[in-house]
């Protein structure tokens, strides 16, 4: 079937229409003129498959990846960049119209300075080919594992690491994780910082032979070696932790402040555009006295805001978090910031009774707000908000409760994850009682309504020079003691060399035409 790909879906594919259903067809790009076949019929929608691309987009490019079909990371490998950023600035724009009626301020989206090369982890499971262990990824809603050669979204000196490490194993003869003997390698864990690298080994009940540490630690960047054992079937990737060489915790610089991170804890896998947002709502954050942190992980952004407020606590559900921010927060000398460890809406709850919290800050997974903490907010006195989120749907959904008690007053989208259709945003909400729009005109004062002075009858806009009385000194066109000279008779040219300005000159006639050389425009 033929036909036009109106749109784009929220993953990134492109929507046609069929029968008056929308048809999802992946790989296909609003405009362009496809032929296509239908994989199935999901009800309200239809999934269809991209045969035959008849006229192409403009915004179409070869994608660098190979496998970024089957690998399913990088949806948008085969767009343009600024299409990408424009894609994800309308998603964001239509989800936020659809579940929060909200059509107000977007402001555009701040790019990514590196659109390749720009992740700073991964997690790849292990498989085995002939022998070799290799990395790679399941394919989207599959159990086939795609084999991954290069990653064009790793930064270089992580990429060149993971195939270097690779290397080694197969130098060692290692085998992938069997599920009967418990034993082998899941998992590769990898983090880079600063040009430095961690690595973690995900393994069954063996230990790691000092050879293969000792192999891995000749590597440039490598300063981290850790083994996680893990035997269950839970998705969790990681299990029993042992610190095997090196370092045990990543360090890094952002701006002023220093963050130190532990095997476990979750940082933002592009570093560049993290201090990008953290600043967008460090500028946003008014002066406030006490300013909660929810979903707070390491402590990043409650130390990039520790200048704002007077006290500042943060809340994060995982113990291992919660130990590396406090250390964070004495690593810059933060006294008035800490954090604890409990569920965020319930601790919201406490607090907000507890304390006079007037600005919150919450950082939540892609699921957003429970009920609990959505609750809690609208019955609190919390006067400013800032959500930063990693999902478009659950913000706008979020939002349109939030929105009974908060005035959203602006959105910044964030493209943190380039070549995937995924967008940050960071959103500044104001409650209602205490929201003052910008004001235009002086109104300080009651009723001292003072608009900008034009005219002044005390005192009359100067046209002329009138400083001295009677000093009336008009601007000078003609002088009559000096008029103004177009021919010199005092001091005339030599003998007669009196040259007009020429317009014809017959000497030196127009050479538009001659005869001895034709116009070349049509000349032979």
């Amino acid at each position: 079937m033929k036909t036009t790909v109106k749109k784009w879906g929220i993953n990134g594919e492109g929507i046609a229409f069929h029968e008056g259903k929308p048809v999802f067809i992946e790989n296909a790009i609003p405009d362009e003129v496809i032929e296509f076949d239908i994989k199935s019929d999901e009800g309200t929608y239809l999934v269809g498959e991209l045969t035959r691309l008849v006229e192409q987009s403009s915004k179409r490019r070869y994608p660098l990846c190979p496998i970024w079909k089957e690998c399913g990371g990088c949806a948008l490998m085969h767009v343009k960049y600024p299409a990408q950023c424009k894609m994800k600035e309308g998603n964001l724009k239509e989800t936020l119209i659809k579940y929060a009626d909200y059509s107000g301020r977007i402001l555009p989206i701040l790019k990514n300075p590196e659109p390749l090369s720009y992740r700073n982890s991964c997690k790849l499971p292990f498989g085995e080919e002939y022998g070799e262990l290799y990395t790679g990824m399941y394919e989207r809603d599959t159990n086939h594992f795609q084999k991954m050669e290069r990653c064009y979204v790793h930064s270089k000196l992580l990429e060149q690491t993971r195939q270097e490490v690779l290397k080694i194993m197969n130098e060692h003869h290692l085998k992938m994780y069997d599920d009967k003997k418990k034993t082998g390698y899941r998992t590769l864990v990898m983090k880079e910082f600063d040009s430095k690298i961690q690595i973690i080994f995900v393994t069954g009940k063996e230990d790691i032979s000092e050879e293969l540490i000792h192999d891995v630690t000749q590597l440039e960047g490598v300063v981290s070696i850790w083994q996680s054992v893990k035997t269950e079937t839970k998705r969790e990737v990681f299990g029993d932790m042992r610190f095997i060489w090196g370092e045990e915790k990543m360090h890094l610089q952002l701006e002023d402040i220093q963050l130190s991170l532990l095997p476990r804890s979750f940082f933002q896998l592009n570093t560049k555009q993290s201090v990008n947002l953290y600043n967008v709502v460090k500028d946003w954050m008014p002066r406030s006295k006490t300013t909660v942190e929810a979903y707070s992980g390491i402590g990043a952004i409650s130390l990039f805001v520790k200048d704002k407020a007077e006290e500042i606590i943060g809340v994060e559900s995982i113990q291992d978090a919660v130990d590396n921010a406090n250390e964070n927060a004495m690593l810059n000398h933060a006294d008035n910031v800490s954090f604890i460890c409990e569920d965020a809406g319930s601790a919201l709850a406490h607090l907000v009774q507890e304390k006079e919290v007037d600005t919150l800050i919450v950082d939540p997974p892609r699921s957003g707000l429970d009920d609990i903490m959505k609750e809690t907010i609208l019955k609190s006195k919390i006067k400013t908000m800032i959500y930063v989120s990693c999902n478009p749907a659950t913000l706008a959904k979020d939002l349109g409760v939030l929105k009974k008690e908060y005035r959203i007053v602006k959105i910044q989208p964030v493209d943190m994850f380039s070549q995937t259709p995924h967008v940050e945003s960071v959103t500044l909400l104001v409650r209602n009682d205490d929201y003052k729009p910008r004001r235009r005109f002086d109104d300080k004062k009651d009723g001292d309504f003072k608009p900008r002075r034009r005219f002044d009858d005390d005192k009359p806009r100067r046209r002329f020079d009138d400083r001295k009385d009677g000093d009336y000194k008009p601007r000078r066109r003609f002088n009559d003691d000096k008029p103004r000279r177009r021919f010199d008779d005092d001091k005339p040219r030599r003998d007669g060399d009196y040259k007009p300005r020429r317009r014809f000159d017959d000497d030196r006639r127009s050479k538009r035409f001659t005869d001895d050389k034709p116009n070349r425009r049509y000349g032979k």
